[in-house]
């Protein structure tokens, strides 16, 4: 990986992760490992990163473009 796409992802890690502070969301690493809160934490991070991404995680349809809304 280059040194640009590194710095691009650690850098929408970062803000993925400043914006759930600031929503009050609890981060993963913050729960105890093999908990339900956890595992639920650990979801509810991917689908922030989709939706910074654009994609809209949705359990029915499964990923759509969020250009399509």
């Amino acid at each position: 990986m280059e040194d640009n796409d590194y710095l691009a992802a650690f850098a929408l890690c970062v803000t993925v992760d400043a914006i759930r502070k600031a929503q009050g969301k609890m981060m993963p690493e913050d729960l105890p490992i093999g908990s339900m809160e956890r595992m639920l934490a650990e979801v509810d991070v991917i689908q922030d990163t989709l939706r910074m991404l654009g994609i809209v995680p949705d359990a029915m349809k499964g990923l759509q473009d969020g250009a399509e809304e």
